[in-house]
């Protein structure tokens, strides 16, 4: 029989859950009140309503919004029909134009404007309903994608301001070292295949639904994961758009017009030398690849989510240089890029190591770019790709790694025992 020696085990301390103070409360109560008429006003009158009724990516991003709004905030059965309703009723009373025409755009235009509803519904519940706490918890991480694309918009603006200058010709001469101009190559095929084209159209621009999927899928797991979605969203989008100032490059699309996909340049056409570009700076490291990288690292709770990512990342590897927005090489370095973004997200004894690892290649490949641009533009194929298979296989496993040592979530540990009269035992009650 196990004999208790009279040492106590420590107790194990769960975080309660946090309320917000009344005066809080009442603050962003009367914020999100004097909010709503402006929001319904400045929607239609600047250009919002017709924002999302025509931009894809602004679809897929509210149609992202509804989706946390049903997952993240359980709505009862009637807020959510009204929610609905609202949605609807703003699609269908406004004035708005048709935007362009993709597979499935009648449903994802018509889940986006339910997005703004479920918004509305969580501002109304956080005024007036009991479960404030919850709504405004939810409201706030909805509105983070909100913020993000006006943020990021605002610095994209400014680093082409800043920066009117771009490498492209320097990435394109590295690409074609690779054995072919791949961005070309793939981008002529999609456009003698109209119906890969346009699914691809459709992979390229939901990757905000992709990532609100994620996040509201992490939400209902019962026991929390060692990553932090949330952190991670926003940590890549500022710091890879911050990366835009420091190597600017448009893609080859906008680099080389009329000229792509069909007639690749040859390099010794081509001036080794800075160019400028009316476009924006918003091609390495390719952030679409790194988040859909992310987003397939952290789908790994779900075996059949696991492999829809992993078929997501690479349709959305193809569209990046079908669609002429990035190089090659702008997929490659995201990869290490994406190793520090995850690392930074997850709570793990060994990421520091992954972010030391991620953040030297990234500032490897960014020093090479700036420094020797001229020793990649004449290295031999063998050697790229040598370079491309380390680059992209190092973050793999370093992730592998880095999620391995991940810690168990605080609900599966074992409670140790208390002792009771005559050597029986019983489970410790929480703390």
């Amino acid at each position: 029989m196990a004999q208790f020696d009279g040492a106590l085990p420590r107790p194990t301390r769960v975080r309660a859950d946090l309320k917000i103070p009344a005066p809080v409360s009442y603050c962003i109560k009367a914020a999100l009140l004097a909010c709503l008429p402006f929001l319904v006003y400045d929607g239609y009158k600047y250009g919002l309503y017709h924002l999302i009724s025509t931009n894809p990516a602004a679809q897929f991003t509210y149609f992202g919004i509804a989706v946390l709004y049903f997952v993240g905030s359980a709505p009862s059965r009637s807020e959510a029909l009204l929610a609905v309703a609202g949605g609807l009723g703003i699609l269908f009373i406004c004035p708005l134009p048709r935007p362009s025409d993709f597979i499935g755009e009648t449903l994802v235009r018509t889940g986006a404007f339910v997005g703004i509803g479920g918004l509305f519904a969580m501002c109304i519940r956080a005024i007036w309903s009991r479960d404030r706490d919850r709504a405004i918890d939810t409201l706030a991480r909805s509105l983070i994608f909100v913020v993000l694309g006006i943020l990021l918009g605002t610095m994209l603006s400014a680093a082409s301001e800043l920066r009117p200058f771009k490498y492209d010709h320097f990435l394109y001469a590295i690409d074609v070292r690779f054995g072919a101009a791949i961005s070309f190559a793939v981008g002529g095929w999609f456009r003698a295949q109209p119906v890969v084209f346009r699914m691809e159209s459709i992979v390229y621009d939901s990757l905000p639904l992709a990532f609100a999927v994620l996040y509201a899928a992490h939400i209902r797991r019962t026991q929390q994961g060692s990553v932090d979605i949330l952190t991670m969203m926003w940590i890549n989008a500022i710091v890879g758009y911050g990366l835009y100032f420091l190597y600017p490059a448009a893609g080859p699309v906008y680099a080389f017009g009329a000229a792509f996909p069909a007639a690749p340049p040859l390099t010794a056409h081509v001036a080794m030398q800075m160019v400028r570009l009316n476009a924006f700076p918003n091609a390495m490291p390719s952030l679409h690849m790194a988040g859909v990288v992310l987003i397939w690292w952290n789908a790994r709770h779900w075996k059949v989510g696991g492999i829809v990512a992993f078929a997501f990342m690479l349709l959305t590897a193809l569209a990046a240089v079908g669609f002429g927005e990035h190089y090659f090489l702008d997929l490659l370095v995201a990869f290490p890029y994406a190793l520090a973004i995850q690392a930074i997200s997850t709570k793990s004894a060994g990421r520091f190591g992954a972010l030391a690892l991620g953040v030297g290649m990234t500032a490897c490949w960014f020093a090479a770019l700036m420094f020797a641009p001229k020793a990649l533009c004449a290295a031999p194929v063998w050697l790229m790709w040598v370079l491309a298979i380390v680059t992209v296989a190092i973050p793999l496993f370093a992730n592998a790694k880095l999620l391995a040592e991940a810690p168990a979530p605080a609900a599966a540990l074992p409670q140790p025992a208390l002792p009771l009269e005559g050597g029986q035992f019983c489970p410790q009650p929480p703390f």
